[in-house]
């Protein structure tokens, strides 16, 4: 009977602690972010933040690649492939209280760093925020 208390009482507190972190979910997950966000993404549809306009991307190869040892891989083909670049590697951190994930590379010498609001963050989607309000939605790769 204890063991019974214990693990409801655990499950209660797991689900306190895991809810409604992200706008569009998930409401409840057993999986860390960390191992939600590790994944290789392609992006599926981009929405404009002022006209609310929704745009289907192509599957063209681009991706972004998030890695657990804190690094990325990122290829943009409409960025990068006029320069011959396949990919390029850099890093990747969440906020302290992972609604935000902020990442960094290098094209030619230029750096770049992103910071955007995770909207989504599921085991099979992704939706990043831009501070424009344009949001970028990924699927598993």
């Amino acid at each position: 009977m204890n063991t019974l208390k214990y693990t409801l009482l655990s499950i209660i507190i797991l689900a306190i602690y895991s809810c409604g972190k992200y706008e569009e979910g998930p409401v409840f997950t057993l999986m860390s972010k960390s191992s939600r966000m590790c994944q290789k993404w392609r992006p599926i549809q981009s929405v404009d933040g002022s006209t609310e306009v929704i745009t289907n991307i192509d599957n063209d190869g681009s991706y972004i690649e998030f890695i657990k040892d804190g690094s990325i891989q990122y290829y943009n083909k409409d960025q990068m492939s006029f320069l011959g670049i396949d990919a390029v590697s850099g890093t990747w951190e969440f906020s302290d209280d992972k609604t935000q994930v902020t990442y960094s590379y290098d094209v030619l010498t230029v750096n770049t760093t992103k910071i955007k609001t995770i909207k989504k963050l599921k085991i099979n989607s992704l939706a990043l925020e831009d501070n424009n309000g344009n949001k970028i939605y990924y699927e598993n790769y």
